[in-house]
C-alpha cells in the first residue's frame, strides 16, 4: 500500500468506458481516459468492444508516464468479478 500510493479506477458500462488513476491520500486524479471523448466516440466502431479497452489502455498508461506514474494499484468493487 506505501509503495503504491496511485490506484487505478475502471469503470465499464453498457455504453462507455473510463479508466482515471488517482492518488490514494490526496484524492488527486493524475490521468484520465474514456471512450466518451469525442475523438475516440467517432473513430471507434464500439465504445465497448476489446478494441476500445486496448486503446483506453494505452492512453491511461501515456498519460500516467506524462505524469511520472509508473506503478499503480488495482482494488476491485465490492462484488465485482474479474474474468
Amino acid at each position: 500500500m506505501y509503495m503504491r500510493p496511485f490506484l487505478l479506477n475502471v469503470f465499464f458500462s453498457k455504453k462507455f468506458i473510463h479508466a482515471k488513476v488517482m492518488h490514494r491520500g490526496t484524492s488527486k486524479v493524475i490521468s484520465v481516459a474514456t471512450t466518451k471523448a469525442k475523438d475516440l466516440r467517432n473513430n471507434l466502431a464500439s465504445l465497448t468492444d476489446h478494441n476500445a479497452c486496448k486503446i483506453i489502455e494505452k492512453l491511461i498508461a501515456e498519460r500516467s508516464k506524462e505524469a511520472d506514474v509508473y506503478a499503480m494499484s488495482y482494488e476491485p468493487r465490492k462484488g465485482e468479478r474479474i474474468e
